[in-house]
């Protein structure tokens, strides 16, 4: 299973902090590097911290603030077809 198929699944469990960390690995060596793919997966990583701030009924302002950020790094979901599609899937969620 993916990495992308781990973090769906653990966003439609509502783990949040799970989809989070299934991420984070793979983000912690790209931040280190010039590859773009970077960016995506903050992105992705940002949605489901929102998510998980929602469900920890943080205010609104806090989790709409980092949901922004998955929506400011939009132009790098097209790198690979299965970001893509994650972002896709993810962006049903919005959390407002």
């Amino acid at each position: 299973m993916s990495e992308f198929e781990k973090y769906k699944k653990y966003i439609v469990n509502g783990e949040y902090f799970e989809a989070h960390e299934v991420l984070e690995e793979v983000w912690q060596d790209l931040r280190k590097t010039d590859n773009d793919l970077q960016w995506a997966y903050k992105g992705l990583i940002n949605a489901a911290v929102a998510l998980e701030l929602k469900k920890r009924k943080r205010d609104v302002k806090v989790y709409k603030a980092v949901w922004g950020n998955f929506e400011k790094y939009r132009e790098y979901y097209n790198l690979t077809e299965e970001l893509k599609k994650t972002a896709e899937f993810i962006e049903k969620f919005r959390p407002f």
